[in-house]
């Protein structure tokens, strides 16, 4: 088992057995972090003024690059051989391929807050007045 005192805090990227250093992993972290930032501050004042169209574009390129940085290092997939990574991108593609046809294919659900006809509580304005309505007559 290693411990934190065995760790290399070299301050080059790479150690001599192929693995970044501390050092690069938190450079990596970091710049998750920034990527992060950058997500939510499209959500804020002045990059909400954008279309909701480039702003979902500007979410799905930062998303997808935030998680090819988070599969590639801190999975270790880009030391990995080329089939694993293949094989790893293929089932991302065909889950990815599934969910946007499932979302394609399936009807918009109703949104629980949305109204749904006239509420109980509401009281018809007095007869002769705007709004008022005639009360439909009983069977």
């Amino acid at each position: 088992m290693q411990h934190a005192s065995d760790l290399d805090f070299e301050h080059d990227h790479h150690k001599g057995d192929g693995h970044p250093s501390v050092l690069f992993y938190n450079i990596i972290a970091i710049s998750l972090f920034v990527v992060t930032a950058l997500e939510v501050a499209v959500l804020y004042p002045p990059l909400n003024e954008f279309s909701t169209q480039l702003k979902v574009l500007i979410l799905l390129v930062l998303s997808v690059g935030k998680f090819a940085i988070v599969v590639a290092f801190f999975m270790h997939l880009f030391f990995d051989a080329p089939l694993l990574t293949f094989l790893f991108a293929m089932g991302m593609v065909i889950g990815t391929g599934t969910v946007a046809a499932l979302i394609n294919v399936m009807p918009a659900a109703e949104h629980p807050l949305s109204p749904r006809g006239k509420p109980a509580h509401v009281q018809a304005a007095p007869p002769g007045q705007p709004g008022a309505e005639t009360p439909a007559p009983a069977h």
